[in-house]
C-alpha cells in the first residue's frame, strides 16, 4: 500500500515594536524545509525572511532561502503579492517553499486581528462595534475569509455595505 503524509506548521507571535514572526514548517517524505518572517504592523511590509532546506528534490530548491532576500520591503497585502512571491520565490528556486512563505503571510492578518480586538476589548469598545470598524477600514480582510465578505451574514447584521 503506497501512503503520503505531509505535515505544515504555520505559528506566527507578536514580538516588541509592532514585529509579527511566522514560522512555517513543512514535511513530508520528499520535502523538508522552514521558513521565518518577520513582518512590520501597521505598514505590514515583511521585514526579514529567512528559509532552511533540510530535504529536497532538485538543485533549484537549494537556492531559493538566498532569493528570500528579494521579498524584504513587499507588502503582504498588496493586490499583487501572491503573484510576486509565486514568480519570485517559486520560478526562481521552490514552489513549496514560496507556499509555505505565503501561508505564513496570510496567519499574520488574523493574528494581527486578535490583538487588535484584545485591546479594543480593554477599552470597552463593543464586539459589534470593532467588527463594523474592521469590516469597513481594513481592505485585507475583505478578501481573507468569506465570514468578513460583503454577502456574508455577518456584514448584513452589522448594516456594512462593502
Amino acid at each position: 500500500m503506497t501512503g503520503f503524509t505531509r505535515s505544515k506548521l504555520v505559528a506566527v507571535e507578536k514580538r516588541e515594536n509592532g514585529i509579527y514572526l511566522a514560522h512555517g514548517i513543512l514535511d513530508d517524505h520528499v520535502y523538508s524545509l522552514e521558513v521565518h518572517i518577520e513582518v512590520k504592523v501597521p505598514e505590514l511590509t515583511i521585514k526579514s525572511a529567512k528559509g532552511v532546506m533540510k530535504r529536497v528534490t532538485t538543485p533549484d530548491c537549494v537556492k531559493a532561502p538566498t532569493i528570500l532576500d528579494g521579498t524584504v520591503g513587499l507588502n503582504i497585502g498588496g493586490e499583487e503579492f501572491n503573484s510576486q512571491i509565486k514568480k519570485l520565490v517559486g520560478r526562481g528556486g521552490c514552489r513549496h517553499l514560496a507556499d509555505l512563505f505565503l501561508e505564513c503571510c496570510k496567519s499574520i492578518v488574523p493574528s494581527v486581528i486578535q490583538t487588535s480586538w484584545k485591546e479594543a476589548r480593554r477599552e470597552g469598545i463593543c464586539k459589534d462595534d470593532f467588527l463594523r470598524d474592521l469590516l469597513q477600514n481594513e481592505p485585507l480582510v475583505k478578501d481573507m475569509c468569506g465570514a468578513y465578505s460583503k454577502d456574508s451574514a455577518l456584514a448584513k447584521r452589522l448594516g456594512v455595505a462593502l
